[in-house]
């Protein structure tokens, strides 16, 4: 990617992202245009291939843009004081719905390019995921636990991956169930009670 890109101003760049954005989060990647979102950027297709190169480089440049603006708006957010897994996950689940009430976009794209199979693009999202896995997993989630907390017999890594597939799974559950949608603040509370219903079968499982 060309650095003038990262030299425009604020919001010929955000116009860009936005239009981009709104394209890819509709379309698989083959089907996107970018005739579309050159006409929605208001710039000329030129432009754009002189701010990416390809089509490709565009779309890597927005899983990576959207990743991080999604996961610093959660983590920065996180109470991980207390050690308790549980807990923390909790917290993820609830700001991921927030985040998915404010940006329906970002969201969407998401959502779509976990579905994307493409070679062309697949393998290079694979490998940002396992980089950004291994960093929240490492810098942010399994450093911040007291594995006291749990059972005896329960204080290990496999234990720990076990309780946070399944919440994650439930939390998936409940965004791709209302991806799209316009979600307020009461929704969220009564999307998590059904969070929390497995959160206390965890807890009589593997905590003291």
């Amino acid at each position: 990617m060309s650095n003038s890109f990262e030299n425009l101003n604020n919001q010929k760049k955000q116009r860009i992202i936005n239009a981009a954005l709104a394209e890819f989060a509709q379309k698989k990647y083959d089907y996107a245009s970018t005739n579309s979102i050159v006409k929605k950027a208001q710039i000329g297709k030129g432009m754009l291939f002189h701010y990416f190169g390809n089509k490709k480089n565009l779309y890597i440049y927005l899983y990576k843009y959207v990743r991080k603006v999604m996961d610093n708006e959660i983590c920065s957010q996180i109470d991980i004081s207390k050690g308790d897994l549980p807990s923390i996950l909790r917290q993820i689940g609830v700001r991921k719905l927030e985040v998915l009430r404010r940006h329906p976009d970002m969201t969407d794209f998401i959502a779509q390019a976990k579905n994307e199979k493409l070679p062309e693009v697949y393998e290079e999202l694979e490998k940002i995921e396992k980089e950004r896995s291994y960093q929240l997993r490492e810098n942010f989630l399994f450093g911040s636990l007291d594995m006291n907390l749990l059972k005896p017999e329960f204080r290990n890594e496999n234990t720990i991956k076990l309780i946070r597939w399944a919440l994650d799974g439930c939390t998936k559950e409940l965004q791709d169930k209302y991806k799209g949608q316009d979600i307020q603040d009461p929704a969220i509370d009564v999307l998590m009670r059904d969070y929390d219903k497995y959160v206390e079968i965890i807890r009589q499982a593997y905590y003291c």
